[in-house]
């Protein structure tokens, strides 16, 4: 149907694969980040970084990552930090997405190759309005994260002086690409645990940034009505989804962690309620904490590992296997119990394609996961579920640790680098990136048998 209806030469521009082309866009700025943080100007001693770590740095901010093996603050100069908050900016908003706006703003014509580009960086069918769409997507971007700046620069004055005032907003962009880079010292969050300011400031980045660009323009669309019905279907599985995981995350952490005297043990009960709800927030793909994780119980790693491989929403600036996917598998699971054909939530039917496509990619990101987990099992000596953390926490491109990144060998440095790659451009991509292209569909049905289950 597609190659009757859709013009010969567009048919010309998608079998040059744009997966691929997306996906070795990505691949290109991490290579140019890898060279120039390797520079001896990128590091605060003026020396130069280490291939392995600097490659590590440059994908983990462009995959918007934050997993690091070096110290963020102590580590890079003022340069070198530039260049991750920009590589962070080109991962989190989309370089497709990026470059696009730069053509638009010097008044260059956005071809067709570049719309197809840009409808899979941005995540939308089809290319109607999507420069419009484009632009909204930047101005909501860069809005959000100047307003978070300066709440950033306010709470961060007190405790690092006037260096507040350019850090504030590194941190903002960060944080709402869902970075988990920490642009000042790691210990300071521990101490504003209790601090409500800089708690709600950032949960709010993180949410807004991981929620989706479509969801959001939608609510945003829908604000004077306020009425849930109106909204589109992917908004309300995305908003339902997203509030039950964190409530869900938070009494858990609440009840598991309440008595633990290197956690939440010797906070005030305020305190341990803040932190309970932001540490089920960052596992949005965030990766900032307020409380050590490497002190956390093996039940909360675990849980953490869950939220963080669910991640945000499609089209965000968040990883995972997305929200969105997850709550589709279990909606088409629940039909084995209301004995129904078809899929169904809030008075609508999910297509089957979306269906088998949301089950696929959850399949394929825990095949991922479970094969780089077992090769850090095989070369590392650390405990199995610090390392299940670690690679989900980079295929999740949350940023979140144990404190074992910078301990790990070479080998299992580069197999996080592959994975965070594929993290940030998605398992779908990377399949679509070398599978061969498929044939057009042959009037030809073949016979129906079962298979036991």
């Amino acid at each position: 149907m597609w190659q009757q209806h859709t013009p010969h030469h567009v048919q010309q521009y998608m079998q040059q694969n744009p997966y691929r082309l997306l996906a070795l866009s990505f691949l290109a700025v991490m290579m140019v980040g890898t060279l120039l943080l390797m520079l001896p100007i990128a590091s605060a001693e003026g020396q130069g970084t280490a291939l392995v770590d600097a490659a590590f740095t440059a994908v983990s901010c462009v995959s918007v990552t934050g997993l690091a093996t070096v110290d963020t603050y102590y580590h890079w100069s003022l340069f070198g930090k530039i260049i991750m908050v920009i590589l962070i900016q080109l991962g989190g908003l989309g370089i497709v997405s990026f470059t696009t706006i730069i053509a638009s703003l010097f008044g260059r014509h956005v071809g067709l190759r570049n719309r197809l580009l840009l409808s899979e960086d941005v995540g939308q069918d089809g290319m109607k309005g999507l420069l419009h769409v484009t632009k909204k997507l930047t101005i909501y971007t860069l809005v959000i994260e100047c307003i978070g700046g300066l709440l950033y620069v306010i709470q961060l004055h007190p405790y690092i002086g006037n260096d507040a005032f350019y850090i504030g907003f590194m941190q903002a962009i960060s944080t709402f690409c869902n970075a988990g880079f920490v642009f000042f010292d790691n210990d300071l969050p521990y101490k504003m645990v209790g601090d409500i300011l800089f708690n709600i400031n950032t949960m709010l980045l993180i949410v807004i940034g991981g929620f989706g660009y479509l969801a959001a323009f939608d609510i945003w669309s829908h604000r004077k009505l306020r009425r849930f019905d109106d909204l589109k279907l992917h908004t309300k599985i995305m908003f339902v989804g997203t509030v039950v995981l964190i409530m869900l995350g938070t009494i858990l952490f609440l009840g598991v962690e309440w008595a633990n005297p290197n956690t939440f043990g010797p906070l005030p009960i305020w305190n341990k309620v803040m932190a309970a709800f932001f540490q089920s927030v960052t596992p949005r793909t965030a990766g900032i904490a307020t409380v050590d994780y490497n002190q956390l119980h093996p039940i909360t790693l675990f849980v953490t590992i869950i939220l963080m491989f669910i991640g945000a929403g499609p089209n965000s600036t968040g990883g995972g296997v997305k929200i969105s996917t997850v709550m589709v598998a279990i909606l088409s699971s629940c039909t084995l119990f209301n004995n129904r054909s078809h899929v169904e939530a809030f008075g609508r039917r999910i297509s089957m394609v979306t269906v088998l496509k949301a089950n696929g990619i959850i399949f394929l990101s825990i095949l991922l996961v479970l094969l780089a987990t077992c090769y850090l099992a095989w070369d590392e000596p650390y405990d199995f579920i610090r390392l299940l953390f670690e690679v989900t926490s980079a295929f999740g491109t949350v940023g979140l640790t144990t404190g074992i990144t910078p301990d790990l060998s070479e080998g299992s440095k580069w197999v996080l680098i592959l994975v965070m790659f594929t993290g940030r451009v998605g398992v779908m991509t990377v399949i679509g990136t070398w599978a061969l292209r498929t044939k057009p569909n042959k009037p030809i049905s073949y016979a129906e048998e079962n298979v036991m289950l």
